[in-house]
């Protein structure tokens, strides 16, 4: 480091340092407001291509919504209380049970089919008499 302060190279007649990029702290913070505008603006620009497919697929999910609100057995409203069955429908407190609501999805072999996937045959090696 020299003795001598370096000034700004702005111009503006202040001093400067090296870890400023020899500008003055003004043209400094300035320097900086700059770079993050400019920062901020290419991520706009991003993020508007990007949120324009997103509305497109919230359409769809809010859809999908209004129309679980309701009890598909009774056409009660249910809100966040709904219970989905595996017949893909659903329904109130009420209603589901599967026997409430006479469902079609046949649960024992469902279990079965699950229950075959997860636990696997496992057969010991045959031993051999000496």
């Amino acid at each position: 480091m020299t003795g001598e302060p370096s000034l700004c190279i702005n111009g503006c007649g202040f001093f400067s340092t090296p870890q400023t990029k020899n500008l003055c702290s003004k043209c400094y913070n300035s320097f900086l407001k700059d770079e993050s505008a400019r920062y901020l603006d290419t991520i706009r620009d991003h993020r508007t291509t990007a949120t324009v497919v997103e509305k497109s697929e919230e359409a769809v999910v809010v859809v999908r919504n209004k129309k679980r609100s309701r009890c598909n057995a009774c056409n009660k409203k249910v809100g966040l209380l709904g219970f989905e069955c595996r017949c893909g429908h659903v329904f109130c407190g009420s209603h589901r049970h599967p026997e409430e609501h006479s469902c079609l999805s046949d649960y024992k072999s469902a279990a079965i089919t699950e229950l075959t996937i997860q636990n696997p045959v496992i057969k010991p090696d045959k031993l051999y008499r000496i």
